[in-house]
């Protein structure tokens, strides 16, 4: 079991963006997509699944947070879920959101936890997974703390910034906070087509003069402070110290949403008795908000069910329309 003799390793695989576009690549040629067709045939799996060996072993990719020591003292949520689901359970903290995917496609995972809304749908496509549940977080809508599975983000400058408008902004300097983040880079995109400032497939700089990618909100809402950039995103599921004074410093131009929050994953070929068994491990976690909140999502509240489609269909037409499918998931 899941105790504190196991010896525990990071992934190694340090995958870069090059590499996470590798991978998109391999789905292009192997004609995966997501769509209502990711279920088509899923019975008959989960009817061979049936036939498989007795489960032993469950091993649990998490999306990577920035907080020391939090692979030793997982044993508790490894723990938990051992009492629950009755096999060894292993919690893995790999470098990046691209190594969940390889570990989800490559079977060496068979559930993934706290994945965010773009590499889920990556998942969904390129491995043989099902979306499980999804996250109930604390989030700030309409400047408020509330509770929802969504959120949004929102364009910002500086409060004595002489732009009021996006359109304003044409071949000025923006941040974003990376590239592959969905309410920080998709979202805008597809707020700006919805605008009519860009066309598909997008390239910020088809608008702005300078393109910045900071590799965060806090570095973004750094720069737009010292004056390195003129407009910045900030989210909704970001700390709420971080969120209050980026909006009480700024003024909002436009927002986009709702952003799906992130989501649990879980192999196919786990049979489906088996796969209800960890659903319902998982929604007792929600009793046990502490677990989750030091290991998985520091805002996360509970787990609630919906489909794929219902969670992440407004993200996917965000990635048609904006033509970043292509770039993404072909």
């Amino acid at each position: 079991m899941g105790g504190g003799s196991k010896s525990r390793k990071k992934y190694t695989i340090a995958i870069t963006t090059v590499a996470i576009l590798a991978i998109v690549y391999l789905l292009w040629s192997s004609g995966g997509k997501f769509s209502a067709e990711t279920g088509r045939g899923e019975e008959a799996q989960a009817r061979d699944s049936g036939s498989a060996a007795k489960i032993d072993k469950l091993t649990i990719v998490v999306n990577p947070i920035p907080r020391d020591r939090v692979e030793r003292e997982a044993k508790e949520l490894e723990e938990f879920l051992e009492s629950r689901l009755g096999v060894d359970v292993e919690l893995y903290f790999p470098l990046n959101v691209a190594a969940i995917v390889e570990a989800l496609r490559f079977g060496h995972a068979q559930v993934a936890l706290g994945v965010g809304a773009l590499p889920a749908s990556l998942a969904l496509s390129l491995a043989d997974v099902e979306l499980l549940l999804v996250e109930v977080r604390e989030v700030i809508l309409s400047d408020r703390l509330t509770e929802a599975p969504y959120y949004y983000s929102h364009w910002i400058v500086l409060k004595d910034s002489p732009y009021g408008k996006l359109t304003e902004l044409k071949g000025k300097r923006v941040c974003f906070p990376s590239e592959l983040s969905t309410s920080g880079y998709i979202f805008p995109m597809y707020r700006m087509v919805q605008l009519g400032y860009l066309k598909p497939p997008v390239d910020p700089k088809q608008f702005f003069g300078e393109v910045v990618f900071g590799g965060g909100y806090a570095q973004c809402w750094e720069a737009l402070k010292k004056g390195h950039v003129d407009v910045t995103i900030m989210a909704g599921d970001v700390p709420a110290k971080l969120y209050w004074e980026a909006m009480n410093g700024s003024r909002v131009l436009e927002s986009q949403g709702p952003i799906p929050s992130h989501v649990v994953l879980v192999s196919k070929k786990i049979p489906r008795e088996f796969r209800d068994k960890i659903k319902s491990a998982l929604l007792e976690l929600n009793d046990r908000r502490d677990l989750m909140r030091k290991f998985v999502s520091g805002i996360f509240v509970r787990f609630e069910e919906r489909t794929a489609e219902e969670h992440l269909g407004l993200l996917m037409k965000a990635l048609e329309e904006t033509g970043l499918r292509e770039k993404y998931l072909k």
